[in-house]
């Protein structure tokens, strides 16, 4: 059964070696998401055998609006790449993954794909959040080269496992971290394996999820960069690389991955708080319901809102090493004031006017409908 993102030690050293790298190119804008609630996950290349292997993974991106029911965002193309993370900041969104950062614009949909680096270390499991200036906080389980680094080394008893942050480097945009000092949580473990940290905010409290094989634990504090608390087991052997959200109503979303016969897919239950124990969860994305074989793994999850405003956090020219898209949105290529457009409510940027398409007053000639067209907004 898969509850964890444990990885043979080949595997593990291919992620790290991957952390240095740029994901690879997507060749076409997606769709912009705009139902409150995001989800990234991964699924298995089509056709391996081998699916607990990272290096077989692949990146997608759903949506939904309550919650429980998700979908593909339109356009996706999923890329390689394990462990995916998405968090929003104003018009961008950004999905995290061993393969490194993807950029999505939240007005064009055009999307980019950078590496991420560390000043020190390396991560793996990534998990993100805001800090109150509005830079971007990255929870992560250091990286250990050639080495699992979820458990102990083979042959010892007992070892210590962390989990630690690093904040974003003004006007990198999310492409640099500078580790903090000390660990957000520190354990002694004497086996299985202690990984995939998540970190939410639930009205009250920061609540860090730590998988645990096929359990989830959580730990609390008052201050996002403080030392967490053991608070207890959320989940007793039902699922674990966990996932949590506070909902529009208050209620907190904890979301596991479980086996289900040959298939792994990703489990939902809530809670006031999200650190009590759990005694069920119900499904709520199976891969083969969206047609992506039998595997869905690795839940991350983000508000689709703009946050935290963070001027200094961004650049005009990108970020080295960042390769942007050719594509264009299909609504928005050729765009012009009085052109057609496909899509009411689509945006577009000509030179330094700002367009949108909306339906005109005249009637299409191709049908009774109205025309829909491009204005400035």
């Amino acid at each position: 059964m898969i509850h964890s993102r444990r990885r043979s030690l080949f595997a593990a050293f291919a992620v790290l070696v991957g952390l240095v790298a740029s994901a690879a190119p997507i060749s076409a804008a997606v769709t912009v998401p705009t139902q409150p609630y995001l989800m990234s996950f991964h699924t298995c290349l089509p056709g391996v055998s081998d699916c607990n292997n990272p290096n077989n993974h692949i990146v997608q991106l759903a949506q939904s609006a309550d919650g429980s029911n998700w979908s593909l965002v339109g356009g996706w193309q999923s890329y390689k790449g394990s462990v995916p993370d998405v968090f929003r900041r104003g018009n961008t969104l950004y999905v995290f993954s061993t393969s490194g950062l993807m950029r999505v614009d939240m007005t064009t949909g055009a999307t980019t794909t950078t590496a991420v680096t560390l000043n020190s270390g390396s991560y793996v499991d990534p998990s993100l959040a805001q800090l109150p200036d509005g830079r971007l906080i990255l929870f992560f389980l250091p990286g250990i080269p050639g080495q699992d680094p979820a458990s102990c080394a083979a042959g010892q008893a007992s070892c210590v496992r962390e989990i630690k942050t690093a904040v974003e480097v003004a006007g990198s945009d999310g492409t640099r971290f500078e580790v903090d000092s000390g660990a957000r949580v520190s354990e002694t473990i004497t086996g299985g394996a202690f990984s995939d940290p998540d970190i939410f905010y639930n009205g009250t409290e920061w609540v860090l999820y730590v998988s645990r094989g096929p359990s989830v634990h959580a730990y609390t504090s008052g201050s996002i960069q403080g030392s967490y608390s053991f608070r207890g087991i959320v989940s007793n052997n039902l699922g674990g690389v966990p996932a949590g959200l506070q909902f529009a109503d208050g209620s907190i979303g904890t979301y596991v991955h479980t086996s289900s016969g040959a298939s792994t897919e990703i489990r939902r239950a809530t809670s006031p708080a999200g650190t009590t124990a759990i005694s069920s969860f119900q499904t709520v994305l199976a891969a083969q319901s969206i047609g992506l074989g039998n595997r869905a793994e690795s839940p991350g999850l983000a508000l689709n809102t703009a946050g935290i405003t963070c001027a200094a956090c961004t650049t005009s020219s990108g970020s080295p090493g960042t390769t942007t898209t050719t594509a264009a949105p299909a609504s928005s290529v050729g765009a012009r004031v009085g052109g057609a457009c496909a899509r009411v409510g689509a945006t577009a940027t000509l030179g330094k006017t700002k367009l949108i398409c909306k339906k005109s007053g005249k009637k299409s000639g191709k049908k009774s409908g109205k025309k829909k067209v491009w204005v400035k907004r």
